[in-house]
């Protein structure tokens, strides 16, 4: 079935109808990404025009104005500001009825047309410093020099443009990038006003300067000169452009050099506004062609699937969009929902967790699931069904105090017991689901007037019980495989558990018995995991020296079992005041050792099965976990052939008697035989190392099961 049009429209026209004075019907998705184009690149396109080159084509959806509303979509800029201070001002929307049309593709190349040929008031508001970059100007200097911004507009270099005539002779010969200049021209709000040094370099001139006077002319006064009416000749511009010369103080002599010349400038102006642009455009929906959801989905496949800067649209920015539209700053602190998912972002970053936007929204898109929407996540075709969606920003608004510091708190929480982002878990469902949990206490709390003591008890609560689960689920959660295969439907249980118990913990007063839904909630879960996560252990080993970083998690766990054990691991191990520590898994006894053992043999070909154990037969010992450590320390044991005890004895707390060897390496549990095995055979070393990988395990396994602890929190 074919949902689209092939059409064309002369450009003017598709201009007009994105910056009427009377209402814009042309107007830009929220689904799409934001305006990046530079000045500089707002200028090559001027150029290219005004050389006869094609503008290229768009890609149109039309909309019915009765669906409108359900589809989150913004005017187009009249100013584009990149300080932050200012938001970025726009054209006023057509009110219905109306018939609206939205550009898929094609928005950087006609918004950059808007900011040049718009009117007075359209144009870039950067930084003095950006604006430098951007220019390849003089950076600004001064105290205030990051501060200080400009305001430009598109202008017309008359003086460049008379040199260039003179030089070339004709107009077909300049490129207009040397006669096109962003030019200071507003007298309010065209610079900021903090104090400059006397030296201060502007970036960009201002035509209000004495020196300027008669320079400048905005390039959106000669496009409105440039009238499409028929039978309207060079003759006719000339005589139009005397006189809006003169108003613009233009020396009578340059005026009689450019007139002429100007006035072909204006004639291909005219050409390019009435040069006719091609587009597809998709068609309204109609129900007598497609069903809601089929369209839907062809709509949502086209934004996910449409190209912008290099990678596919994404349906968490289709969701953000529907956020930033309906977002009520007014109950946020005058704070955009854009401001107010940065600052949660920045504030995520300072507890360890550093996510991108995109994860972010997954993540509270998951906790307003689980409060709003039945634990139901949202699917692709629910990205354009207003109804669906559009509640979002409304509940979030009135939530966001709770979620957002329940998001950060919940995150410091796991920094505080050691857990790092990217190190410790890679998922970020793991995290996710942790804060989702918390906040259904969060959320109760929220809607439920406590005393003080009852509300520091009940926090107090939530808290121990929050440092009594977190470990085990982020271990757990990931050693059971639960997010190798069919990731997103165990996430979803997950999120329809937590919703379940959402339904019955809001209608409770009483804190204990919050507290005790959730404990029991994390009790089924944790439970689920247990056989799992046992097995993990259980079957853990690898067969090579590079791959015993897979027992990081694992020994990070088990150096923080046992009190003595972490005192003795907490300990950094430098060879000298010069060596750099490192926080990495190495060997107890390294490879190269264990070949000079008693009973090893290098060769490994005609050995008859009463004969030496070759390092082959050894791998899976040499690279058990028992024969591993993770420590912070200046050296590496596994490169090297020298024993542990050799390492040990260059480490100052050693060399000077205040600690001892012996008594570090039986709280650390490493036997004598693996810190010194020289003369020993390699049999009863390999003895050692097994059963030391079998108590490790065991450790590893009792605390999964609950009865061992962490003693280092």
């Amino acid at each position: 079935m074919k949902i689209y049009d092939e059409g064309s429209e002369p450009l003017h026209e598709l201009l007009r109808a994105a910056s009427s004075d009377q209402g814009a019907t042309l107007l830009v998705p929220d689904l799409q990404r934001p305006y990046v184009w530079s000045p500089s690149q707002v200028t090559l396109l001027v150029d290219s025009l005004l050389r006869g080159w094609p503008f290229g084509t768009l890609l149109l959806w039309s909309v019915h104005k009765e669906d409108l509303a359900g589809i989150p979509s913004r005017p187009f800029w009249r100013v584009a500001d990149r300080t932050g201070e200012f938001d970025d001002a726009q054209v006023s929307k057509s009110n219905p009825p109306a018939q609206f049309r939205m550009v898929l593709d094609g928005q950087q190349r006609l918004q950059s047309l808007l900011l040049a040929f718009g009117g007075d008031s359209w144009g870039f508001r950067l930084l003095d410093h950006e604006w430098s970059t951007v220019l390849d100007a003089e950076r600004p200097r001064g105290r205030n020099a990051k501060r200080h911004w400009s305001l430009g507009h598109l202008s017309l270099d008359v003086w460049a443009f008379r040199d260039r005539i003179q030089e070339f002779g004709q107009v077909t010969k300049i490129d207009f990038r040397d006669v096109l200049s962003w030019v200071v021209q507003s007298p309010d709000g065209g610079r900021s006003t903090l104090k400059r040094p006397s030296n201060y370099k502007h970036p960009i001139p201002s035509g209000l300067d004495a020196e300027n006077k008669g320079r400048y002319v905005r390039l959106s006064r000669l496009w409105d000169l440039a009238s499409t009416q028929p039978g309207l000749y060079e003759r006719h511009f000339r005589e139009r452009l005397a006189p809006l010369l003169k108003d613009h103080d233009v020396p009578q002599d340059i005026i009689a050099t450019v007139l002429e010349p100007l006035a072909e400038l204006v004639v291909t102006l005219v050409a390019i506004k009435q040069s006719k642009v091609s587009y597809l455009q998709l068609s309204p929906f109609n129900d007598q062609v497609f069903s809601q959801d089929l369209y839907n989905d062809a709509i949502v496949n086209i934004f996910t699937r449409l190209n912008t800067a290099g990678r596919a649209l994404t349906r968490q920015e289709i969701t953000f969009a529907w956020i930033k539209t309906g977002w009520d700053a007014s109950k946020t602190g005058n704070r955009s929902a854009g401001r107010c998912f940065d600052e949660l972002s920045e504030s995520l970053a300072a507890e360890g967790v550093s996510v991108d936007i995109d994860a972010l929204v997954g993540t509270v898109s998951a906790m307003w699931s689980v409060l709003h929407r039945d634990g139901s996540l949202l699917t692709a075709n629910d990205l354009l069904r207003g109804e669906k969606v559009r509640p979002m920003a409304q509940d979030l608004v009135h939530n966001w105090d709770t979620v957002s510091s329940n998001a950060i708190e919940g995150a410091q929480l796991v920094d505080d017991r050691g857990f790092r982002f990217g190190e410790h878990y890679r998922s970020l469902n793991v995290l996710t689901l942790l804060l989702c949990w918390r906040l259904l206490g969060r959320q109760w709390l929220a809607e439920h007037a406590l005393s003080v003591t009852a509300k520091d008890s009940f926090e107090k609560s939530l808290d121990a019980a929050f440092a009594s689960f977190c470990d085990r689920w982020i271990l757990m959660s990931q050693w059971s495989g639960r997010w190798g295969k069919s990731t997103d439907k165990a996430f979803a249980d997950y999120i329809k558990d937590l919703s379940s118990d959402w339904s019955s913990i809001r209608k409770s007063s009483s804190p204990d018995d919050v507290i005790a839904v959730l404990k029991q909630r994390m009790d089924t879960w944790i439970g689920a995991l247990q056989a799992e996560s046992a097995k993990y252990i259980d079957d853990l080993g690898v067969l090579t020296r590079d791959a015993v970083h897979q027992y990081y998690l694992p020994l990070w766990l088990w150096h923080r079992l046992d009190a003595e054990r972490w005192k003795a691991s907490a300990l950094p191990l430098r060879e000298s005041k010069r060596g750099s520590l490192s926080f990495d898994v190495d060997h107890v006894v390294a490879v190269k050792l264990w070949e000079t053992l008693h009973g090893a043999s290098l060769d490994s070909e005609d050995v008859g099965d009463a004969g030496p154990l070759t390092t082959d037969d050894l791998s899976t010992t040499i690279n058990a976990l028992g024969n591993c450590c993770l420590l912070e320390k200046s050296f590496n044991i596994a490169k090297g052939a020298e024993p542990l005890q050799a390492f040990l004895d260059r480490v100052h707390e050693f060399k000077t008697g205040t600690l001892k060897v012996a008594d570090w390496a039986r709280n650390i549990g490493i036997d004598s035989n693996l810190v010194n095995p020289g003369g020993r055979a390699t049999a009863d070393v390999r003895l050692v190392v097994e059963q030391r990988t079998v108590r490790m395990k065991t450790e590893l396994k009792e605390y999964l099961a609950g009865t061992r602890q962490r003693a280092d929190v």
